[in-house]
């Protein structure tokens, strides 16, 4: 088991060292089409080709000729730490694997972003796409990071662009057109180990910051500023108000979704403070510590249908619910994992007694909540699952499917799962190998290095977005969902 907040901090010095592909001050952020064939530039961003090979999907290929090798050889699904990669074989991505598919590389690593809904319109499946995501940096010195307030847009179909087949009268979404990136940004005291908005009032969001302080901010003019020119020159940017009831740095944080302001934040040093809002837009954080974690506290997040109740976890492999109503110490408590750190949850909005967490040894299971006796020291796992094969980073239930959920891990993969499936022995035969490939495993989006958080986007069904130290990612997997299957006539 981990130190207290120790594998934190060493996660963040690496990617510190991480800097992105762009060396000069201007621009500060590069963003790429992986199927373009050719690259334009703007005032904020560039469009590139990702180089040949890239590791950006699933397929395996021998590299010797390309027409002689898609002829002689075939290709076959690669399993992240089952198989392995010859000298002549690179990782190549199949385009057919994504609906869509673009990647955007900072100037340096971004390892928490949130998404900022939009007015554009729920349930939205037509290309192109857009989205609104707000970052912060983890720069080499603390007075070069800031907050990234960023407009992704013109986000087209990418599934036909390496398809020499494919007609450009096949689908009017295939546009060989570039994704267009705007921003805006704003100077961060300290590096920013999380990052979230506030989902009743986006523009109000909090950032945990290595110097020990969650420090809240109005981002309204900036983003307003992406869609309409501001007629005046923008604000400086300073945070509305600095939280400094922890005494350590941390990265626990997650705003109520049921009362607007509130915002619980969890440190390395063991301890959880509740902040609560006040008049005028203002707020006041409680002295007073939820203090029985043994360990650094990872994550918090609130219950879909209890507003006054939270759940935390920790490197003490424990897993608590509070109710801030009771004074006394947490309501329940379980041990998660033998022998390792609890790093992530996610509490599912469309099933409520579910909670999913993630552990370092590169597992995750899901929890029913349901099954939590009076006494509270146990509770029933309904599925557990050891894909990965290092330490999970992010876990998010889908928004817009009860039983999907997407994993990422240190191990440069994002798995997404259907929990409704079961595996069929007798479809299988006997000679099926039970834990080849688990039958709840839907897709592995690969090509990012050390994946740090991903998100779905609530208002685009089965997009994701993912930020890892080279960048970030958004995509939408192939893959028909409930929601998107045609109407029978």
């Amino acid at each position: 088991m981990a130190d207290s907040g120790k594998k934190r901090k060493s996660e963040r010095e690496s990617s510190k060292s991480q800097k992105g592909l762009i060396e000069d001050e201007t621009p500060q952020i590069q963003a790429e089409d992986p199927f373009e064939d050719e690259f334009s530039e703007d005032e904020n961003a560039e469009w590139e080709d990702v180089p040949e090979g890239e590791d950006n999907g699933m397929e395996v290929e021998d590299e010797k000729d390309e027409d002689d090798a898609k002829a002689t050889v075939p290709t076959k699904t690669f399993r992240p730490g089952v198989d392995k990669l010859a000298e002549d074989e690179v990782l190549e991505v199949d385009p057919t694997a994504y609906d869509m598919l673009h990647s955007l590389t900072m100037e340096y690593p971004c390892l928490s972003f949130d998404i900022l809904p939009d007015k554009l319109g729920m349930h939205r499946t037509k290309y192109p796409m857009t989205a609104y995501v707000v970052t912060g940096t983890q720069a080499e010195t603390a007075e070069a990071n800031k907050l990234f307030i960023m407009k992704l847009s013109s986000l087209h179909r990418t599934k036909h662009d390496l398809d020499p087949d494919a007609s450009d009268d096949d689908d009017p979404d295939d546009l060989d057109d570039d994704p267009e990136l705007e921003y805006k940004s704003v100077p961060h005291p300290g590096a920013v180990n999380r990052i979230r908005a506030m989902p009743q009032e986006p523009s109000v969001v909090a950032s945990w910051s290595d110097d020990g302080a969650v420090y809240l901010w109005n981002l309204d003019p900036f983003i307003k500023a992406l869609d309409t020119p501001p007629s005046t020159k923008l604000p400086s940017g300073t945070p509305t108000m600095k939280l400094t009831a922890h005494k350590d740095e941390g990265f626990a944080m997650a705003w109520s979704p049921h009362k607007a302001g509130r915002l619980v934040t969890g440190d390395c040093a063991s301890k959880i403070h509740l902040t609560e809002p006040l008049e005028a837009g203002s707020w006041k954080q409680i002295t007073k510590a939820y203090a029985e974690h043994k360990a650094s506290v990872e994550d918090l997040v609130w219950s879909p249908t209890e507003a006054e109740v939270f759940a935390s976890c920790s490197v003490d492999g424990t897993i608590k619910i509070w109710d801030t109503r009771k004074k006394d110490g947490a309501a329940r408590s379980w041990k998660a994992s033998s022998g390792c750190d609890v790093n992530v949850m996610s509490w599912s909005s469309k099933v409520g007694y579910l909670l999913a967490s993630g552990a370092e040894d590169g597992s995750f299971n899901v929890w029913d909540l349901r099954s939590i006796k009076a006494a509270g020291s146990s509770c029933t796992s309904v599925g557990h699952f050891k894909w990965h094969t290092d330490q999970i980073t992010s876990i998010e239930w889908d928004p817009n499917d009860e039983s999907v959920i997407a994993v990422a891990g240190a191990d440069d993969q994002i798995t997404i799962w259907d929990m409704s499936v079961e595996r069929d022995t007798e479809a299988e035969g006997a000679d099926a190998e039970e834990d080849d490939v688990p039958p709840q495993l839907l897709f592995v989006h690969q090509g990012q290095t050390n994946m740090k958080e991903l998100h779905w986007h609530p208002q685009l069904p089965n997009v994701l977005l993912s930020t890892a130290e080279d960048g970030f990612n958004i995509f939408k997997p192939s893959i028909e969902t409930e929601e998107e299957k045609p109407e029978e006539s």
